[in-house]
């Protein structure tokens, strides 16, 4: 590759899912609603000081930018709504294209990664991270919660609901404390009905080492009166005990969603490209050109394809990759040429 250029191998995007990720460039809530089709329910009017509660920032495990997702003990409350509690969640709504609600026997699948902090503090009345909610009807509690819940351990909860029929229950629960300070990966899908499917798998990409698995394949669902239900994502956690908490960031990132016979692929561990070249150091002189040959090879779930192009040219210097895209792994040849007014350019 030419010294001062820039190889760009990425994986093209898949026809149906919808993928929500940190860019580290537009906005927080502006790429929220661009792919969700609704805005994140914030305290931002209880604490304007602080501005956006959800930010994006670079991770370096990642590799990449991810949404920051802060809260704090004080002010923070539900949008100025309610006092007792504090939510800052992203969802789809009423307002969100169709593909991205839950319509009754509709099949869906979700896939997110998130980070709990080290020293992550839990309620010991709620603090939800993901919720199920019917979009309206029998609205008021949720259907499926994943919650955190202060303990002796602390433990992460799996929690179902029918809602006005008066049923609830814990589904599972584990020790909280392998899934802090670490990115992890879930996995959900669900068959909405009143005798409807479920099942949740969360990893640890560091090692692949599963820490949450649970299906149901009878399970009540569906709400009365209700015409869709939608996914939330976030913070959501009561203030009874304020000693129990403290400002906290949460990470997110690539949230998938798909419906029908769509799928979100998994991702391997961190997601990387091994780019390497065989072809000697070469000097290209102005009206010349240089062929390198060029490998890749994908790791941690990228799948599709991957696209090659090259960043960095000098004025008079052209790229040209044969083939320009590359399913798994495989090679390309790069072609540099230049003009007769081109600049004297080494690479290796």
């Amino acid at each position: 590759m030419l010294a001062g250029l820039v190889l760009l191998v990425g994986p093209a995007p898949l026809a149906g899912q919808r993928v929500l990720s940190a860019d580290g460039e537009t906005p927080a809530y502006t790429l929220v609603r661009s792919v969700l089709g609704a805005s994140p329910e914030t305290p931002d009017c209880s604490h304007p000081d602080f501005g956006p509660h959800i930010t994006q920032a670079a991770d370096s495990e990642w590799g990449k930018p991810v949404f920051v997702f802060h809260m704090h003990v004080t002010p923070d409350n539900d949008r100025c709504i309610a006092f007792d509690r504090q939510r800052l969640e992203i969802k789809t709504d009423g307002g969100s294209p169709a593909y991205l609600k839950a319509f009754l026997h509709d099949s869906v699948t979700y896939r997110w990664k998130f980070r709990l902090p080290e020293g992550f503090q839990t309620s010991s009345n709620f603090t939800h991270i993901h919720q199920l909610k019917a979009g309206d009807g029998d609205a008021d509690a949720p259907t499926i919660t994943l919650t955190p819940r202060k303990g002796s351990p602390d433990r992460l909860q799996l929690i179902w609901s029918d809602g006005a029929g008066g049923h609830s229950g814990t589904m599972l629960e584990v020790p909280l404390a392998p899934f802090l300070g670490a990115w992890v990966e879930a996995f959900e899908k669900v068959a909405y009905s009143r005798n409807g499917q479920y099942s949740v798998a969360i990893r640890r990409l560091r090692d692949g080492a599963t820490l949450f698995l649970y299906s149901h394949h009878n399970l009540d669902l569906w709400r009365a009166g209700t015409t869709f239900t939608r996914p939330k994502w976030g913070l959501y956690r009561s203030l009874n005990n304020k000693a129990d908490l403290r400002d906290e960031q949460v990470l997110f990132d690539r949230f998938c969603l798909a419906k029908g016979a769509d799928d979100c692929p998994p991702e391997e561990g961190l997601p990387s490209v091994a780019v390497t070249s065989t072809s000697p150091p070469q000097t290209v002189a102005a009206g010349g050109r240089a062929t390198y040959s060029v490998t890749v090879a994908p790791s941690g779930g990228v799948k599709g394809a991957l696209n090659f192009t090259v960043a960095g040219l000098p004025g008079g210097a052209t790229a040209a990759f044969t083939p320009g895209s590359v399913t798994g792994s495989g090679s390309s040849t790069l072609v540099v040429s230049t003009t007769i007014h081109a600049r004297i350019i080494k690479g290796t």
